[in-house]
């Protein structure tokens, strides 16, 4: 099979490109980008794409690398492609942010990539990596310990990102630049073993392929295939768990009942724990298998008040039976502003991203509506609380006496009694007015100002988390 029925069979078999698609292709000059860029040039009226190149010179070699850019502006100014290449200092922000010299460039690349396209109004992103570079990539996961999801390969199409080249075996890419006299650049230290994906290409795989096996490539990569399978089976059944487990989920914190992960394969528990910290930071870059192995052993302990920190600024703890993960370390959460509530209309809570909502009727009016009340929803007697209300988080020594309860209770004794996690203490939205609280929202009212037979206006309050899902 040549090069231009696995290129359309791939794109065929993935779905990667539609008519009106807008593709960003990356091009660093040499064989593999070079030769997608001019593949899908070609057939570019066939598949109704438009196309731009994006270059990025990483500072890697000094002088060539100034070179491998003006050939590709070259390149794509004689085919009428327009072309954005960029400069970027890798080695200084590797040492900066303290990462590998492939991790950093990587970084930069698909910086680059994903801001051309946010900013020229694209959709996709092509790359090139090719059938080598899957075998390679697989081998160097399988060294570093990698799980069923790495050691399925690189995915022919991941969110916004599709490889058409991915099924093509380097050689043919070779041939396919000769026959059609691209003379793409050659990157020099692709032949020298300084880099790991280097030694295993140039010593590891030949050393293999001589040695133990001659078909190792295909090895590899049937075994690749059979695990993205099972990896994809895997996660839409965790996807499944998550959503039917996961509670109180906003952009900053979600729950789960310990009991119910606990029930789950160990396998299903520790995916979906991955993907509560997805939830929260929208990668789990730096997320290896020790934190996930530690957030299992704390929900098998189940100690109450036990945290543990987590890659990007996460905490994960346990409080009274719920496993409980959120942004920032335990202790920083906390609600300092002062707002007043607006009567009638709406009061924002940015603490919780969350809403008051608060309406006046009159005492037939509540009648309808009195037996839809609940802890999010009350009404209380305006003329009793007065409009002078403001909205604030707890403070030293707050007491108030709870609907339903005989007495005074101190609001640090209501959460506990609640089981109220700690961390959420502190930003439970509390209504106050300068005799005391009137609501602690979504829990209680103090029944000094509940409806009573003499009451002629009604406050009516709501609140509302706006992020939150099935509350």
């Amino acid at each position: 099979m040549n090069i231009e029925d696995i290129f359309h069979r791939t794109i065929d078999e993935y779905g990667m490109i539609k008519s009106g698609d807008k593709i960003v292709v990356g091009v660093s000059g040499g064989p593999d980008s070079i030769t997608l860029l001019h593949l899908l040039l070609r057939y570019s009226r066939h598949y109704g794409i438009q196309l731009i190149a994006a270059h990025l010179n990483h500072n890697f070699r000094p002088g060539y690398a100034e070179k491998e850019a003006e050939y590709v502006e070259e390149f794509c100014r004689e085919r009428g492609i327009r072309c954005i290449a960029e400069f970027v200092d890798v080695p200084e922000m590797a040492a900066v942010e303290g990462l590998s010299s492939e991790q950093a460039g990587r970084k930069a690349r698909y910086h680059l990539f994903n801001r051309v396209m946010a900013q020229e109004r694209f959709n996709k992103i092509a790359v090139a990596h090719n059938l080598n570079d899957q075998v390679e990539t697989v081998v160097m996961r399988l060294i570093r310990g990698s799980g069923v999801e790495g050691l399925g390969g690189i995915k022919p199409v991941r969110g916004n990102v599709i490889r058409p080249l991915l099924d093509v075996p380097r050689p043919l890419i070779e041939k396919y630049c000769d026959q059609n006299a691209l003379e793409p650049v050659t990157d020099k230290s692709n032949f020298q073993p300084v880099y790991f994906r280097n030694r295993i290409r140039l010593e590891l795989l030949p050393y293999l392929r001589d040695k133990y096996n001659n078909n190792i490539d295909r090895a590899v990569l049937g075994m690749a295939e059979i695990l993205r399978q099972e990896n994809d089976f895997l996660s839409q059944l965790s996807r499944q768990e998550f959503n039917r487990l996961a509670s109180c989920i906003s952009t900053d914190r979600l729950e789960f009942c310990i009991a119910d992960l606990l029930e789950l394969h160990t396998a299903l528990r520790r995916r979906v724990l991955r993907m509560a910290v997805e939830h929260l930071r929208g990668n789990v870059d730096n997320l290896e298998l020790t934190h996930v192995r530690h957030m299992c052993t704390l929900l098998e302990a189940g100690k109450t008040g036990k945290r543990i920190s987590l890659p990007g600024g996460l905490t994960a703890g346990i409080e009274y039976e719920r496993f409980f993960i959120f942004r920032g370390q335990a202790g920083q959460n906390s609600m300092d502003t002062v707002y007043k509530l607006v009567i009638p209309g709406e009061t924002y809570i940015n603490e919780t991203d969350g809403v008051i909502e608060a309406h006046i009727m009159g005492a037939d009016e509540y009648l309808r509506e009195r037996d839809l009340a609940h802890n999010n929803r009350v009404f209380l007697d305006l003329d009793i609380t007065g409009r002078n209300l403001v909205v604030t988080g707890r403070k030293e020594g707050d007491t108030f006496k709870p609907f339903g309860m005989n007495g005074t209770k101190k609001i640090k004794d209501f959460f506990i009694d609640l089981k109220i996690p700690r961390d959420r203490r502190d930003i439970i939205p509390i209504l106050r007015n300068d005799t005391g609280i009137i609501w602690v929202a979504g829990y209680r009212i103090d029944q000094r100002f509940k409806i009573n037979r003499n009451t002629q206006q009604v406050l009516k309050l709501e609140y509302k988390i706006l992020s939150a899902k099935g509350e």
